[in-house]
């Protein structure tokens, strides 16, 4: 039997800021967020035999502080709407109104060109920075519902509780950062993309 893949301390530091970023978007509290990492990160160290490196490390501590954030927002009890429109979330609205005519349709280069396959493009380490970093340019609240449905998995009604949003406004707002994240990814990485 071959040992476990060797860390240690300095290898977890180098991604508490990675950690923080993702924790302070789905809870909206600066605290709350280094709480959590802070949690993260002390439940990797006692746990550290369990790591077996079928992952990356990135990767089993992000689903260590998915749990921990899963746990926070399912016993927190609210007192009022996590989710109230921004100034970053206005200016989304009118980008995404940019992207039609007065007929409700597309505007020719809004729509996406793709040289390669999506599942071709997760699998490449540079796709998946650039999308990191598409997603956390998304304005907070958008990020949040955006990053609860799709990262962590919840379902429409418990984000729509969550967050005090209506089933029409999950909706939006999900399409809202689908097409911000076309966009984003379309700037950062198709254009900028020799085709294969």
């Amino acid at each position: 039997m071959s040992a476990a893949p060797q860390w240690d301390e300095a290898d977890l530091v180098a991604l508490q800021s990675d950690l923080l970023r993702f924790a302070r978007i789905q809870t909206g509290n600066a605290e709350t967020a280094e709480d959590l990492a802070q949690e993260t990160l002390l439940a990797a160290l006692r746990h550290r035999g369990q790591f077996q490196g079928r992952a990356q490390l990135k990767t089993w501590l992000f689903a260590i502080l998915k749990n921990k954030i899963n746990d926070y927002l399912r016993h927190k009890q609210r007192h009022s709407s996590v989710f109230a429109e921004t100034p970053a979330e206005m200016e989304l609205d009118e980008l995404y109104e940019a992207q039609f005519d007065s007929s409700g349709h597309w505007h020719a280069d809004g729509i996406p060109v793709h040289q390669r396959s999506p599942e071709q493009d997760l699998e490449n380490r540079q796709f998946q920075d650039v999308f990191q970093a598409c997603l956390y340019g998304l304005p907070e609240n958008t990020a949040r519902v955006f990053m609860l449905r799709e990262i962590m998995g919840w379902d429409a009604p418990d984000i729509q509780s969550h967050c005090g949003i209506s089933a029409a406004n999950y909706y939006t707002v999900m399409h809202r950062a689908r097409e911000a994240l076309r966009q984003c990814l379309q700037i950062k990485w198709f254009n900028h993309r020799e085709p294969t």
